[in-house]
This record gives structure tokens, C-alpha cells and sequence, in this order.
């Protein structure tokens, strides 16, 4: 008598999705490394733009609120002289805030001049050096506000005194009978400078 064949069960296959699942993962990974640091990198591109930018504010800020109050430096720039050498200001470009030039002697010594209008509208002129300390190296005026001070002894002398009196520590007054005023132009003359080149002798040789 024949047996019958016991049917032979066969186990159903599961489907591993871990293969796919690591190449999806994969491919996300390559996606992010090639997309992102280029992202990232405009993006702070565009927040060193924007510090610069701020930066760059702020010096302009700062640069405007030296010269807003406090002392204004002695930027001496070079005279502008006439055929005969002397020394031409012109009213129009001068105002309360003080002009510092600077005159070069035949001895080669620099003269320094400052001018500067007060508040009755009237161009004052002098010698940038003090009538007490000049011969030493600070021997100069800063403007602050509306006064110059002395670099070398600290006095505070205001626009309106300046060439209005001679002795004490204050700049040596261009008077009206050293200087030619023409109602446009000051002229000083080369003469004059000359004569007092001598006390500017160790000027701002620090």
C-alpha cells in the first residue's frame, strides 16, 4: 500500500527592505555633502558681508564723532603763497573750525600759523606756538570745540582771544599792522615769518 507524499510546505520569502533602505539613506547623505556647503557658504558669505558692512559703519561713526567734540588734531597742511613768497589766506575758507598751516623758512624750519573766524565774523590769525612754552616740541595748539588748547602746558584759550592780546600763554598774535587784509585775502608776510622762525626751531621735533 502506498503512502501518501506529505505535501512539502514551502516558507514564503520575506522581502529584506534593509538594502534600500541603506541606499536611500546614502543617497540623502551625498545630497547634504554636495548641497549644503554650498548653501553655507553664501550664507556666510552674506553674514561676513554684513559684519564688514557693520564694521565699516561703525569706523565711519566713530571717525565723525571725533571731530563732532573733544580736540580736533593740528593736521597742518602747506601754505599757499603769493609771488613773493608770502603767506595768502582766504577769508572765504575760513571758519570757526581752526586751519592750521604751516610755513617752510629759507632756514628750512617750519613755521606754523593758525586762523580761525569768531563769533563776530572776523578771520583772527596766529602763530600756531605758545608766547610761554614755545622752544619746547609741544608747543602747539589742538582745537576743542570752541577754544584751542596748548599741547605743552594744557591751557585753554577761546577762538574770540585769539590776536587780541600779546604776553601769557597763549598763540602769538598776527596783529592787524603785521599783516595786510584786503577784505577777500590775508596776506602775511614772508618777512615776518622770517623773523620769528627761530622759536619754532625744536617745533614737533618729539
Amino acid at each position: 500500500m502506498t503512502r501518501p507524499k506529505k505535501a512539502i510546505k514551502t516558507k514564503k520569502q520575506k522581502t529584506n527592505y534593509l538594502p534600500f533602505l541603506t541606499m536611500a539613506v546614502a543617497i540623502i547623505a551625498v545630497a547634504i555633502v554636495v548641497l549644503v556647503p554650498k548653501g553655507g557658504s553664501d550664507e556666510t558669505a552674506l553674514n561676513n558681508t554684513n559684519t564688514s558692512n557693520n564694521q565699516n559703519t561703525t569706523i565711519e561713526e566713530n571717525s565723525l564723532d571725533e571731530n563732532a567734540g573733544g580736540p580736533v588734531k593740528d593736521l597742518g597742511v602747506a601754505a599757499i603763497l603769493n609771488k613773493n613768497g608770502d603767506v595768502v589766506i582766504k577769508e572765504a575758507d575760513i571758519t570757526e573750525n581752526v586751519s592750521f598751516l604751516e610755513y617752510k623758512s629759507k632756514d628750512g624750519i617750519t613755521v606754523g600759523l593758525l586762523a580761525a573766524r569768531a563769533s563776530d565774523g572776523t578771520v583772527r590769525t596766529a602763530l600756531n606756538t605758545c608766547q610761554v612754552c614755545n622752544g619746547s616740541p609741544y608747543a602747539y595748539f589742538v582745537q576743542q570745540d570752541d577754544q584751542i588748547q596748548c599741547e605743552n602746558c594744557g591751557n585753554i584759550y577761546s577762538l574770540d582771544m585769539i590776536e587780541q592780546e600779546r604776553g601769557g600763554c597763549n598763540p602769538i598774535p598776527i596783529m592787524v599792522e603785521e599783516k595786510t587784509v584786503t577784505g577777500t585775502e590775508i596776506i602775511i608776510p614772508a618777512a615776518f615769518l622770517e623773523e620769528n622762525a627761530a622759536i619754532f626751531e625744536n617745533w614737533k621735533k618729539f
